[in-house]
């Protein structure tokens, strides 16, 4: 009874106009975000008023997207009581009041698997790690507590998204937001090249005299990864989906350019791995397979052109200078520097590491470069991060996450099912994660859970009972019964 009176509710002509009231809202203020980082307490007071209005509007895709919206746009922020609240951050506090009211109103039960106890003790031990072997406690403790709000979006996902129709749709609002900040980045630096404008550019990450996108990411080698993961997302839609064509291969397209534009070599080398690993899936797909694949075959080479064409000069440089230079190519150099001073940090406390983001507290880049005394030392590489931050014990608990999840995944990914487009795409964009995050880490934002979070509940939803059966590739097609909460 619940159930049949929030349909209601969410069907009624009231939701309808709030659905457009919110809209409305969300547009002016991305457009007003868009244009400055640092933001006054009045404009994120009207930031959070929308996004509440949002998260309620037909529920859980209101809350979905923005969920994946605002974890799209970690460069922007406001002080604080001293720290830099993002706008996931609000996000995660205002979903979640709203799921917790939602299990309290409908009683339902929440069902944790194995994998998502891994992700709770990871939790725990970032916690347990600032509290005990920390230089400074009360530093560490707050950014334990910034880890949480970043991993809690996992969970949030695994609630909201309680049958495979869910999924479905959620997946794709996860798609429309990739697609949007891949076209944010382009748009900015074409605005750059045109108009001379600096929005959403940044200058010197790589070269010194190039500016690239990072859009609304922290920093372009992020914006590279996000934009890679998405691309394989919508090239699994394209080889495996028998409904879609053209569409997905544009949104390919594009969020491909995006990632050559970021000129991140991580991100182009985890794009092309996570490609070659979709086309390896999709190889059971007979339908149309050979005529698709031709007609990708001279997108790739348009890419390749393009490419070539807007930074192809820039690209060789930043590839031809890791091979000439070697460990002496600077971003390189800059890796290696705070990867050897995390693992020489690591025998202080090697069990349960040194605290949350601690390598901050022990290091200063000063001791290298003088000018370089007010940048803080972030851990690129996510295993080295981990071991750092939570010693072996947290490293354990990850991999034992990580292990867990890949036996669901292996499990699904047989027979019919390597034909579903969600389930292999979602498994290509964690590579993507993967291979970029052991040179530029972004599970510490919010964004990587929440694929995460789909992934997860993806590999729940497919080990359902009966979904073997399955004779063609749409999840809403699937029958819903078994599984976590199908009721």
């Amino acid at each position: 009874m619940p159930e049949t009176v929030a349909v209601t509710w969410w069907q009624s002509k009231l939701a309808r106009r709030l659905d457009v009231v919110a809209v409305v809202a969300a547009i002016v203020l991305v457009f007003r975000v868009a244009l400055e980082e640092d933001l006054s307490s009045v404009t994120w007071a009207f930031v959070g008023a929308a996004v509440l209005l949002v998260a309620l509007t037909r529920w859980p895709y209101g809350a979905l997207l923005v969920l994946c919206a605002m974890s799209a746009m970690p460069r922007f922020f406001v002080e604080v009581i001293g720290w830099k609240a993002r706008p996931e951050h609000f996000a995660v506090v205002i979903v979640s009041a709203a799921v917790c009211v939602s299990l309290l109103r409908h009683k339902r039960k929440i069902r944790l698997e194995k994998m998502d106890h891994w992700v709770l003790a990871y939790v725990a031990i970032n916690y347990a790690s600032s509290a005990f072997t920390s230089l400074q406690p009360s530093s560490t403790l707050r950014w334990a507590l910034m880890n949480n709000l970043a991993v809690l979006p996992y969970f949030l996902i695994r609630v909201l998204v309680p049958d495979r129709q869910t999924l479905e749709k959620g997946f794709r609002v996860m798609l429309g937001v990739g697609l949007a900040e891949a076209l944010y980045g382009i748009v900015c630096y074409l605005s750059l090249h045109a108009f001379g404008t600096s929005t959403g550019m940044g200058l010197g990450f790589y070269l010194a005299d190039v500016a690239v996108p990072y859009g609304s990411l922290y920093e372009p080698n992020l914006f590279g990864a996000y934009t890679a993961c998405i691309a394989v997302l919508f090239l699994a839609m394209y080889t495996i989906d028998e409904q879609h064509r053209l569409g997905p291969l544009i949104c390919f397209i594009i969020a491909s350019a995006a990632t050559g534009l970021s000129l991140s070599r991580a991100a182009l080398v985890a794009l092309a791995v996570g490609s070659v690993w979709v086309f390896w899936k999709a190889r059971k797909n007979k339908v149309a397979e050979r005529n698709r694949l031709s007609s990708l075959l001279p997108v790739t080479a348009l890419i390749l052109v393009m490419g070539i064409t807007l930074v192809g000069g820039e690209l060789q440089k930043r590839f031809s200078s890791l091979y000439t230079e070697g460990l002496q190519e600077e971003t390189a150099l800059v890796r290696y520097v705070v990867i050897y001073e995390a693992l020489a940090d690591f025998p202080t406390h090697p069990l349960l590491g040194s605290g949350t983001a601690s390598l901050q507290l022990s290091f200063d880049w000063a001791e290298y470069l003088p000018d370089w005394s007010n940048e803080k030392a972030w851990v690129p590489n996510v295993f080295v991060r981990i071991l750092h931050d939570t010693g072996l014990f947290g490293l354990a608990i990850f991999l034992g996450f990580v292990v867990s999840l890949w036996v669901r995944i292996r499990r699904n990914l047989r027979g019919w099912n390597t034909q579903i487009p969600v389930l292999v795409g979602l498994t290509a964009g964690a590579l993507v994660y993967c291979v970029s995050f052991q040179f530029t880490d972004g599970t510490i934002l919010a964004f990587s859970w929440i694929h995460l979070g789909f992934l997860a509940t993806a590999s729940v939803l497919m080990d359902a009972p009966g979904h073997g059966s399955m004779n063609n590739n749409r999840i809403s097609d699937v029958p819903l019964e078994g599984g976590q909460g199908s009721k």
